[in-house]
């Protein structure tokens, strides 16, 4: 019965221990089936992001694939364009070395220009020399002579052509009558301001004229008559007080003072207003010596020319601040031309005596460089004078080869009336011919040497005509001058090169002119014995 019990009980025990351990394993598995449930969708979830990134990474393959395409092609057109580049460096170069090449080649060309320009400005300025030295007339009035109607700067030699000091500039007012010859200098200013001091003269001014001393005296001599404005303007600043102090004077060529401010009265100090009595205050002589205290002035022209041209200009008396003053200095005016006892009275013409050297020339005053004229066996030789250098300098004095004669050949023939056949023109006449190698009535000029001259003709043309007038060396054409048509004037300067006895002349080819005008001279001759039977 126990054992039954027993066994029973076993059997208790074996269904409990069966029914909890099925139980537990129940457990276990709901638990396990759960966890792995939740790793499956941990793993679903990791596997879904992998795919994801999978896709993205294929995305990004794709692109990077895409991009290195085309970093490829780009590389290949690097490639290229680098090949490219290699060609054009080697062009470039080869267009460097031309262009070295051909800017060695101009810059020899350039030098060689160069060279022959200068030797071309040398010969030129040469030319131009001898030609002013030869053919520069002495005052404006010849030039006006000559036919030259325009105001303007010219060259003129007052001592005399080939000889003296070399040609001066001068304002030629060709409006006045007589015409005037005007030396500017420069002090030209108007109204230059006088610098404050007390002292008589204290303030000083030196004039330099565009023109040597010598040349001045000589046109003072062959003029007409000359003279030179002057003005003081003046705030309560006196050109004297009442005789006892000058404080103002004006230095004449000779070095001396004067103290007239009008006129040729070198006596005493006046003004143009003391001549003529009507001063701002009548018991003085100068408006100025009033020393009103507003402006005032004293306008003068010095007439005097053994005293002209002024050469200084001194002023003072300016003590105090209220006092001030200014100046106004004309050039040296000549007009017209002296008789021949005027421009002789100074004696023996500088022409008899002519410079025999360069030496002879600056100890006589002449500093200028340049070509000269020297006096050798009855005959002028040209030579260059370097008045910079020591007279035992080799370069102080150096011959050029070139001999010109003291005889000039100069013409100017006219024409006034029209001309319309064709053929060599004839002339009515000669305002100059010096030498008398032109005949008008036939219109030929003979050279009487050789030499190199100067031609310039002009010609107004009859209307609706075409016209053409030549220039004939020994009936050759050397230059011509052609007008389409309408009245109008056409003219020309040109050189030849002559031979004693070649015939010069101006030949109408084609139309008609209403009148014409031809001269010519000798620009430069070249020495022979000719020169001594002219």
């Amino acid at each position: 019965m126990k054992l039954a019990q027993l066994l029973r009980a076993e059997e208790r025990l074996d269904k409990s221990e069966a029914w909890e351990f099925q139980w537990h394993g129940n457990q276990f598995l709901r638990q396990g089936s759960q966890t792995l449930g939740a790793h499956l969708m941990d793993l679903e979830k990791n596997l879904s992001a992998l795919t994801e990134t999978t896709r993205e990474h294929a995305e990004r393959i794709a692109q990077l694939a895409l991009s290195n395409e085309d970093l490829r092609k780009a590389n290949e057109d690097l490639r290229k364009d680098n090949e490219d580049l290699k060609l054009s460096n080697e062009d470039l170069k080869l267009s460097n070395e031309d262009l070295q090449s051909r800017l060695r080649e101009f810059q020899r060309d350039r030098n060689e220009t160069k060279l022959r320009r200068d030797e071309v400005e040398g010969r030129l300025q040469f030319l131009e020399g001898i030609n002013t030295l030869q053919n520069t007339p002495r005052t404006c009035q010849s030039l006006a002579d000559l036919g030259v109607t325009t105001t303007g700067i010219y060259s003129v030699d007052p001592d005399g052509v080939l000889v003296g000091d070399p040609p001066i500039k001068v304002f030629c007012d060709m409006e006045t009558d007589p015409v005037s010859t005007i030396v500017l200098h420069d002090a030209m200013d108007e109204d230059a301001v006088v610098d404050r001091c007390d002292r008589p003269g204290c303030f000083g001014r030196n004039v330099t004229y565009n023109a040597s001393m010598t040349q001045m005296v000589a046109l003072i001599d062959r003029s007409q008559s000359c003279d030179q404005k002057i003005r003081y303007g003046c705030l309560s600043a006196a050109l004297s007080t009442g005789g006892a102090t000058q404080y103002a004077w004006w230095v004449d060529r000779h070095g001396q003072p004067q103290y007239y401010w009008h006129g040729w009265n070198a006596t005493e100090h006046t003004c143009a207003c003391g001549l003529t009595e009507s001063c701002i205050d009548n018991n003085l002589l100068c408006n100025c010596d009033a020393e009103a205290p507003q402006w005032e002035s004293d306008s003068g022209t010095i007439t005097n020319e053994t005293a002209l041209p002024i050469t200084q200009l001194r002023f003072g008396g300016l003590q105090f601040e209220g006092q001030r003053a200014n100046f106004t200095l004309g050039g040296l005016v000549c007009r017209g031309e002296a008789s021949s006892g005027k421009a002789v009275q100074g004696g023996v013409s500088r022409a008899e005596h002519p410079a025999e050297s360069c030496s002879t020339l600056r100890r006589a005053g002449n500093g200028h460089t340049g070509f000269h004229l020297v006096e050798r066996n009855g005959r002028l030789d040209v030579v260059r004078c370097r008045m910079d250098l020591s007279e035992t300098d080799p370069e102080f004095q150096v011959e050029t080869g070139v001999r010109i004669a003291e005889h000039p050949v100069y013409f100017n023939a006219y024409r006034k009336n029209s001309w319309s056949q064709t053929g060599k023109i004839s002339f009515e006449g000669t305002e100059l011919n010096v030498g008398n190698a032109t005949d008008p009535s036939s219109g030929v000029f003979t050279a009487p040497a050789d030499g190199i001259y100067e031609f310039r003709y002009h010609f107004r043309n009859s209307h609706h005509y075409q016209s053409e007038v030549v220039l004939r060396r020994n009936e050759q054409i050397q230059e011509r001058l052609y007008t389409s048509g309408g009245s109008n004037t056409i003219g020309g300067s040109y050189l030849l090169e002559l031979k004693r006895g070649d015939k010069v002349d101006l030949y109408l080819s084609s139309g008609a002119i209403q009148s014409v005008r031809f001269e010519g001279f000798l620009l430069y001759p070249v020495w022979n014995d000719e020169w001594n039977e002219l």
